[in-house]
């Protein structure tokens, strides 16, 4: 869905690849009622990425209806499974090889994939379950920086915990580089841009916005918190 192809490299997420759009993408729902729930979970953390990038009322939607989702209620699978395909299916129809706006796409990305790089690709971190991660370091860094409030975050964050997922370095098992290095690994990750590295921020639940202008110490705090 969005004709990205790409493959890991030791350097970092995603390095490798083209743009290839499909003749024809398939969703069969059902197959979710197979999933173990940590696989589920994982997969929910990208829908509820669309929420938090932009749409407010479909968080809030998820707010009411993830627990139920979760728990099988086809209709709500449905429901959550279009709504994403449409968010995704508009912002790559205006900017299909990531020039601008499909950037948003990566809200909670550049942590994760560094996060992900540092657990070696393995079971340690699913992907959805970095994305949950990101997204609420995101959240967090923008509050941080005065961008957004702070019951922003704390809403992001209490949502995930109340699905059992992720939310913060410290719930990765095993050890991990140090802040600084981790910080260090962000410069490959295919974000990176003229030497600079583009944030998905956001001033609020549902707008999200891409910026170069990220002060480095204020990444290494956030990084550093989210480990206790």
């Amino acid at each position: 869905m969005g004709g990205k192809t790409g493959i890991n490299a030791p350097q970092g997420k995603n390095l490798i690849g083209a743009f290839h759009q499909p003749s024809l993408v398939l969703a069969d729902v059902a197959v979710l009622g197979t999933l173990a729930s940590r696989d589920f979970l994982a997969g929910y953390g990208e829908v509820v990425k669309y929420g938090l990038l932009g749409d407010a009322e479909f968080f809030y939607w998820l707010e009411r209806h993830a627990p139920a989702m979760a728990a099988g209620d086809m209709e709500k699978r449905l429901y959550a499974v279009k709504r994403s395909v449409e968010m995704k299916a508009e912002i790559v129809v205006r900017d299909e090889t990531e020039q601008g706006d499909r950037a948003l796409l990566n809200l909670g990305h550049t942590f994760c994939h560094v996060l992900e790089a540092a657990t070696g690709y393995s079971d340690r971190l699913l992907h959805g379950e970095g994305v949950a991660i990101g997204c609420a370091l995101a959240f967090e860094l923008s509050s941080r920086l005065g961008l957004c409030p702070q019951e922003e975050p704390s809403r992001v964050r209490a949502h995930l915990k109340e699905m059992g997922m992720k939310t913060d370095i410290s719930d990765i098992e095993g050890s991990l580089p140090t802040s600084e290095d981790l910080v260090d690994m962000m410069a490959q990750d295919k974000k990176v841009i003229d030497g600079q590295l583009r944030f998905i921020l956001a001033r609020r639940i549902g707008e999200a916005f891409v910026t170069p202008q990220v002060p480095r110490d204020a990444v290494v705090r956030v990084i550093e918190d989210a480990r206790r």
